[in-house]
């Protein structure tokens, strides 16, 4: 029997803070820019502490593990002094140009709010070697987070398996599933705690005068509440693949891949107005009333090819392709579906996408004085939204769709990437024992200069609907030296 204990933890503090060049109001027309002031300022500072304490006992044909994770135990503190002079949204450049806003967002009051997260979580499992060919893992994981009602039931299983069928064991058999559980994070905690109608208020005026001022008599205030039946969210994962020693020191293998996103976060508007009217806020006493819930769904399959070995003594690397594909009807704890009445009609392809990814990553050493290596991912396009630049709805979040368009319904352009590195060691000393070695490397990113456009404008009436506005960076080299000892 052996027995052996691993501590580790991080103590740390943190202090973000963000300052804004000038007070002016923000501008933001839709599908075109946006202007004035940053209307930023924003102040995080945190101290805090993450550790995981664990105990493995190896007997016979078991290596059993048991102890406590610790992700995040944390004093927080958030200094909100955003959107004081207030960000003005305009639907088209039409609009900007005769002055009509379609909505004023500003705040006022306390934005000082500290609190304490917590995140905690506790293990027990079992690799077993049940024959020299199959050898099985069970596990449980159970969390807890605060601010959530505290939910007790988030308790996580998950197992895997490895099993090889010939007698050469050149090919193995691996599954696995598991339950893995989420975290809010500490900006929604702040939400609920700055934005509860005393501390920040918020206010959300629709089809504002300006240019400002803009007086905010008789505008009611928006909060942020939590659902009352809100949990953390939770993905189930599973797995299956087959794996074959190709040469001796290369392999190849394919994997299937699935998931399924549950109880996942997202927004709403519990107090929007209507449809199909949309005149009038059902409680007229209050604003845009934030319910943070976790109705949202995910879906996801995935085939994994991957080559991975050394072809010669002079080149090793990877080869991998994935077919994918991932939909869900939630974009994350601050996204809010076009229609809080019907959140579900957002169903389509998640923003982050990708139906094809290949990527190659290899190093070679032809001669004794060089290192090579190199990097190529060749991907296929995201989804990109189709929006009015409009708040039709008078919700307070322009996010609607034309009648009849799906979320995410266009297809953006690819992604090509090549990054390149050579380099040299120097041993400084003859000593195996105390060798000192200076490793001199030139680093090239985006070798092609391929620009590798990442934003794109889906306003539908905007003049530049389709175009990009953000790109990846172009080629960059860089210089690096290291010396071990």
């Amino acid at each position: 029997r052996q027995w052996m204990n691993q501590l580790r933890f991080l103590v740390g503090h943190y202090d973000s803070p963000i300052a804004s060049l000038n007070s002016d109001p923000r501008v933001v027309v839709q599908g075109a820019f946006t202007g004035g002031g940053a209307q930023a300022d924003f102040r995080k500072t945190e101290y805090h502490f993450d550790g995981t304490d664990f105990l493995t006992c190896a007997r016979g044909k078991h290596e059993l593990s048991f102890g406590i994770d610790v992700p995040d135990i944390s004093r927080r503190g958030f200094d909100d002094f955003t959107l004081r002079a207030g960000s003005y949204t305009f639907g088209s450049l039409h609009d900007y140009a005769a002055n009509l806003a379609s909505t004023l967002v500003v705040q006022q009051g306390q934005g000082h709010v500290v609190f304490l997260e917590k995140v905690l979580s506790g293990f027990i499992e079992d690799n077993i070697r049940l024959k020299p060919n199959f050898s099985l893992y069970l596990g449980i994981r159970y969390y807890w987070q605060n601010y959530f009602h505290d939910d007790p039931n988030n308790i996580a299983p998950r197992f895997g398996f490895a099993y090889a069928p010939s007698k050469d064991r050149e090919t193995v058999v691996r599954g696995g599933a598991g339950v893995f559980y989420d975290r809010s994070g500490p900006s929604p905690i702040a939400d609920l705690l700055h934005f509860n109608g005393i501390n920040l208020l918020r206010f959300i005026v629709e089809n504002p005068a300006y240019p400002p001022p803009t007086s905010l008599l008789g505008v009611p205030t928006s909060v942020v509440v939590l659902d009352p039946h809100a949990r953390i969210p939770y993905t189930v994962q599973y797995s299956i693949g087959i794996e074959r020693q190709v040469t001796a020191k290369s392999t190849f293998s394919a994997t299937y891949i699935g998931s399924r996103g549950i109880d996942l976060f997202r927004s709403i508007d519990a107090n929007a107005p209507r449809p199909p009217e949309y005149l009038a806020r059902p409680k007229p006493n209050l604003g845009q009333e934030r319910e943070i819930e976790s109705e949202g769904y995910q879906k996801g399959t995935a085939l994994e090819l991957t080559f991975r070995g050394k072809l010669s003594k002079f080149f090793s690397g990877q080869v991998q392709y994935t077919l994918s594909k991932t939909y869900n009807n939630t974009g994350g704890i601050t996204y809010f579906p076009a229609n809080s009445y019907d959140p579900n009609s957002d169903w389509a392809r998640s923003d982050n996408d990708r139906a094809h990814k290949f990527d190659l990553l290899g190093s070679a050493q032809p001669t004794r004085f060089f290192t090579f290596g190199a990097a190529l991912s060749l991907y296929s396009g995201k989804p990109v939204n189709v929006t009015t630049g409009t708040d039709s709805n008078d919700d307070g979040v322009i996010n609607d769709r034309p009648a009849g368009v799906q979320r995410n319904l266009l297809h953006g352009p690819g992604f090509i990437n090549l990054d390149l590195k050579v380099g040299h060691d120097f041993t400084l000393s003859k000593a195996r024992k105390e060798a000192r070695t200076l490793t001199v490397s030139l680093n090239s990113f985006n070798v092609l200069n391929h620009r590798n456009d990442v934003t794109y404008v889906g306003v539908i009436t905007s003049p530049f609907f389709g175009q990009a506005v953000q790109a990846q960076p172009p080629r960059r080299m860089q210089l690096e030296i290291q010396f071990k000892f």
